[in-house]
């Protein structure tokens, strides 16, 4: 008869560790719902950001999963570790000024479910390599992609249309300016007012002709709806290529079928999907059918690819020059490995040679190369490319400094965890190469939308992880003995995917809640825009402006244009504080009167 002590120290299960984590997740979210709804609030998105027992309960949990993946200890220690760990929290939380009681309850609370689930769910997990069962199908495996495929991107939709129909786009110029840009292509132009306040052509700033490819959609229905759509389908067609990366490294239909989901739950790709339309959406499924075209030796294929990415924008130039430098890296034997290696040197000649004329291209013919972007390191010395570079060797300690910032860190964990830590187990060295795009244009900027997972710019990373994640798992899957570890890893990976995409996810609650209540508000902002005449010139606030942008000429307010409209955004959930500097009485004082006003809405007036 098994004694207590020799039952406790069985090894945890992957069920256990799902269960257990996701339970601490939920006890969490409830808490934090009932203690907003104690302050009037249904879902407060600065309490869902920065709850700290939600971070608390992620790093334990992070914590004892690496231990349990590098060391299958005993679920005794792990709930230990639960419960000192939440009182390490509540002590230090009311010493910092922290509400004691609440504090502790919540931990207490958390530590109590994970117990429970962790011990209602606990298996045997046998040292021996269990027998193994019967796979998912080919057929299977695609079906349950499609299945994920259909639920991230609706949800991805969603997001980004509703922010569009309820004119809470987000503020940054991207998406009117993407918007606009796309009536221009109608008549084959690239210019645009609200780029730079003026009109001018788009490939000034930035050398992105792969808006071409949505022309005959956007020409055949044209609605700012069409391009959303279209975007929401070439990021989520991402799991094709990625499907074919998997089965050519020789992994089973059903952890071809998980890494594919990955990418479909994944929060740097539904996340830059909902928060704007951008021309990098389009960079995650063209990396990946780069790769796949080199990993199955194509000819011509690889070049196609590498030039629709060069065509997405000049900075896209750095993850063709990463791709590159890892095929040179990484190809040790096959038929041709020096014709391989010839590809990856070529790919590399070509992207620099590529970056190089278009930064110069761009500072003498355009409008500069965005530099300022990288304010932090160049400093005093003026924002120019040169001196970057200079910075950078002279000074390597600012860079690293920046690289690390709080605000970095979290966004380096936001990337790895969902992924279970499984990129980093990859025994290829050359992996290292994806690392160059994520250094230096992610981290070493201070432009915070470069670490946002709400933002595009996450979709070159996110690519070389989800490769490197397959890589990893065939290289586990070569060897019979790990198949517990494949195992748990990818349960942790699926695990800290949904905790951490529904944790993002929650962030969205005032957004998603103003979707289904505020009809009133949308309907009359929607009558007032329509006072706008058509073709006219107009002047918006931030988060009108994507619904004002298919016309020749349209501005922010911050650009301070005397067009013949101006619209003012009155939600005071909604409005920017760049906007509220331009209030009503500093456009009548100019010669404007209202044509049009609906309290606590908005306010339309016309020049003259």
């Amino acid at each position: 008869m098994k004694t207590h002590n020799q039952t406790s120290s069985r090894p945890l299960s992957g069920k256990l560790i799902a269960f257990s984590a996701l339970g601490a997740y939920f006890a969490v979210l409830c808490v934090g719902v009932l203690l907003n709804l104690t302050k009037g609030s249904v879902l407060e998105t600065d309490f869902v950001v920065n709850l700290h027992p939600v971070t608390y309960a992620v790093a334990w949990v992070v914590l004892a999963a690496i231990l349990v993946v590098y060391g299958s200890i005993s679920a005794s220690f792990v709930y230990g570790f639960a419960w000192l760990a939440s009182v390490a929290y509540g002590l230090a939380a009311s010493v910092s000024g922290e509400s004691y009681y609440l504090t502790f309850a919540l931990c207490g609370l958390v530590a109590v479910m994970t117990h429970a689930c962790g011990r209602a769910l606990r298996e045997v997990s046998s040292v021996k390599t269990p027998a193994k069962k019967k796979d998912l199908t080919p057929l299977g495996g695609k079906i349950a992609v499609g299945a994920l495929c259909l639920v991230g991107g609706g949800v991805t939709l969603f997001l980004l249309l509703s922010s569009y129909l309820t004119f809470t786009t987000s503020p940054s110029t991207s998406t009117g300016v993407y918007i606009q840009l796309m009536e221009s292509l109608k008549g084959f132009s690239f210019d645009t007012t609200l780029e730079f306040g003026e009109s001018v052509s788009h490939l000034a700033a930035h050398i992105s002709p792969i808006f071409l490819l949505y022309l005959p959609f956007y020409a055949l229905i044209p609605s700012p709806v069409t391009v959303m759509v279209l975007q929401t389908v070439a990021v989520f067609s991402a799991v094709v290529p990625l499907w074919l990366i998997c089965r050519k490294k020789g992994l089973s239909p059903a952890l071809s079928a998980v890494v594919c989901g990955l990418l479909c739950l994944y929060p740097a790709v539904w996340g830059g999907a909902a928060g704007s339309f951008h021309e990098y959406a389009l960079l995650l499924p063209l990396l990946l059918w780069l790769l796949w075209s080199l990993e199955d030796h194509r000819k011509v294929l690889p070049w196609v690819f590498a030039l629709l990415i060069l065509c997405v924008r000049e900075t896209c130039a750095i993850h063709l020059l990463a791709v590159g430098l890892y095929r040179a890296l990484s190809v040790k034997g096959g038929e041709s490995p020096s014709k391989e290696r010839g590809k990856g040197l070529l790919l590399m000649g070509i992207s620099l040679a590529y970056f190089i004329m278009a930064m110069a291209v761009l500072t003498h013919l355009g409008k500069g190369t965005l530099i300022t972007r990288f304010d932090n390191i160049t400093g005093i010395f003026g924002t120019n490319f040169p001196t970057l570079l200079r910075e950078i060797f002279y000074n390597p300690a600012i860079a690293v400094y920046e690289m690390l910032a709080e605000s970095k860190l979290h966004y380096l964990l936001c990337l790895i965890l969902p992924l279970g830590l499984i990129p980093v187990l990859t025994k290829k060295k050359a992996g290292l190469a994806f690392l160059l795009p994520l250094l230096t244009l992610n981290l070493l900027s201070d432009f915070p939308y470069h670490f946002s997972l709400d933002f595009p710019y996450s979709f070159g990373v996110a690519a070389f992880a989800l490769y490197l994640t397959a890589d990893a798992l065939a290289e586990l899957s070569a060897r019979a003995d790990k198949a517990l570890t494949i195992k748990r890893l990818v349960t942790l990976a699926v695990c800290f995917t949904v905790l951490l995409g529904g944790f993002r996810l929650a962030g969205y609650g005032l957004f998603t809640e103003y979707a289904f209540t505020g009809h009133e508000e949308v309907s009359a902002m929607t009558e007032l825009l329509a006072v706008v005449e058509d073709g006219a010139t107009v002047s918006a606030s931030g988060r009108l402006v994507p619904s004002l942008a298919g016309r020749e000429e349209v501005y922010y307010l911050r650009q301070g244009q005397m067009t013949e409209y101006v619209v003012l955004d009155l939600r005071e959930e909604w409005i920017t504080e760049a906007d509220k500097k331009y209030d009503e009485k500093y456009y009548t004082d100019k010669g404007y009167t209202v044509v049009k006003r609906c309290v606590d809405v908005g306010v339309v007036l016309k020049k003259g």
